[in-house]
């Protein structure tokens, strides 16, 4: 079995936060300008929602979040082994070694039940699972996870991922509580208007499409795509 667990020295902490004697600010930039994947799935095969829950701003961000919650710059503030094993993990997703972050994930489940750093290790178990179309596991683990996230946008993509996952419509309502952007709350609501149509409810889902601005360049090539979908099965 491949060695999966990290040295959590000094030395090594050290490096996660400052990358090599890299400020942190640096750090951040890199995320942002080489953002992460959680799977070996090529994102030219992402379906809209997976697109939308793997914006590589928000990857970069959560990589940096956990991160920085785990490994104070304090040397005086020590890790908690739940938070110190998680971001563990979010390093595995950063390199790309998706199958060694999925070990220190479920590791994280396993030795910390109830922590934290368990409900996000289920998050973003739950997450992998549905990229990667095991839409089984993806349920468990994300129906255990999502209320008990610490932030919005992972709330906010979870009940996306729940939406389609138990074809509920009701969970894109919860989703859209969790952004305060416009944009995303519309991009939201064309998902629901597609799960309406086939779900069958064509009338709702047309309404919906037809009280949004069907211009708007933040996502009007996916609204076009919707609606002529609906029409299509209309």
């Amino acid at each position: 079995m491949l060695n999966y667990q990290v040295n959590l020295g000094q030395n090594f902490i050290n490096y996660l936060i400052t990358g090599n004697n890299i400020i942190m600010i640096e750090k951040i930039k890199n995320f942002m300008l080489k953002p992460i994947k959680v799977s070996y799935k090529d994102r030219s095969d992402y379906t809209p929602i997976e697109n939308f829950i793997l914006n590589p701003i928000i990857l970069a961000l959560l990589v940096f979040l956990v991160t920085y919650q785990a490994f104070s710059l304090n040397d005086d503030v020590k890790p908690s082994a739940s938070d110190a094993a998680l971001s563990n993990a979010m390093i595995y997703f950063e390199k790309g070694d998706f199958d060694n972050a999925v070990l220190q994930l479920e590791s994280v489940v396993d030795n910390f039940s109830g922590s934290k750093a368990a409900h996000q290790a289920k998050f973003y178990l739950g997450r992998t699972a549905f990229i990667n179309g095991n839409n089984d596991k993806a349920l468990v683990y994300l129906s255990e996870s999502v209320s008990k996230m610490r932030y919005d946008n992972l709330k906010k993509e979870g009940y996306i991922m729940l939406a389609e996952l138990e074809n509920d419509t009701k969970m894109f309502d919860k989703a859209m509580k969790f952004t305060e952007s416009d944009n995303e709350i519309k991009y939201i609501s064309i998902l629901k208007a597609k799960k309406l149509a086939q779900n069958g409810d064509l009338i709702q889902s047309m309404k919906l499409l037809e009280s949004l601005d069907a211009d708007n360049p933040a996502y009007n090539q996916f609204f076009e795509e919707v609606y002529g979908f609906v029409l299509s099965i209309n």
